[in-house]
């Protein structure tokens, strides 16, 4: 009797010491399961964010190419892309360029950039600035004297006969973190997208 009361107490001070043990143990896991967490939720964000933009692009991309060579095709692929991209929340758009797609990887032109930065380049593209975006009218897209002056869409080739005209649309927006886990303030993500303008009968 008195040996099993022993057994039991010497069982009892183990239990004990191992709840400690457990509690000691998840005491130095729990930063790191919070850290892998809000690092999952920081990269499935950011991943489907940049699934968004994709498809924004691809969108604005769409409308230009079906408005074909009509004044307006550039504001309606703004208004598209400006609809697209509301479902990120906190996302900045630094910029969209429309541009003459000729080369083999559907870049813009290097003449649409200036130290890095995008710019309207005469005959190649047509950039439009964050507050552009946000602020013009259709009014301020008429005869190709407004913004869309540097490639005019009245201009662009849409004959089924010899080809017609590649579009492309780029976009550059800034992000911040969802958790703040990771350095800096946020990330960038730039994508384009190219097609052909839809060709008139």
């Amino acid at each position: 009797m008195i040996a099993r009361f022993l057994r039991r107490r010497r069982a009892e001070r183990f239990a004990r010491g191992e709840r400690g043990v457990a509690m000691v143990e998840m005491a130095i896991m729990t930063p790191f399961l919070a850290l892998l967490v809000a690092g999952i939720v920081e990269y499935g964000t950011l991943w489907r964010d940049d699934l968004t933009v994709t498809s924004a692009t691809r969108s604005a991309a769409r409308v230009i190419s079906n408005a074909g060579n009509g004044e307006g095709a550039d504001f309606e692929g703004i208004l598209s892309l400006r609809a697209a991209l509301t479902s990120i929340d906190g996302v900045t758009v630094e910029g969209m360029m429309v541009y003459k797609a000729t080369a083999a990887d559907g870049e813009p032109d290097a003449s649409c950039f200036l130290a890095g930065n995008p710019r309207s380049a005469n005959g190649q593209c047509n950039y439009y600035s964050a507050a552009q975006i946000q602020s013009l009218t259709a009014g301020d897209f008429s005869a190709c004297t407004g913004p869309d002056a540097s490639w005019c869409p009245t201009g662009r080739d849409v004959a089924q006969i010899g080809g017609t005209d590649n579009v492309g649309v780029w976009v550059r927006i800034t992000r911040p973190y969802f958790t703040g886990i990771l350095p800096g303030d946020g990330v960038t993500i730039t994508d384009f997208t190219v097609m052909s303008i839809e060709p008139e009968q």
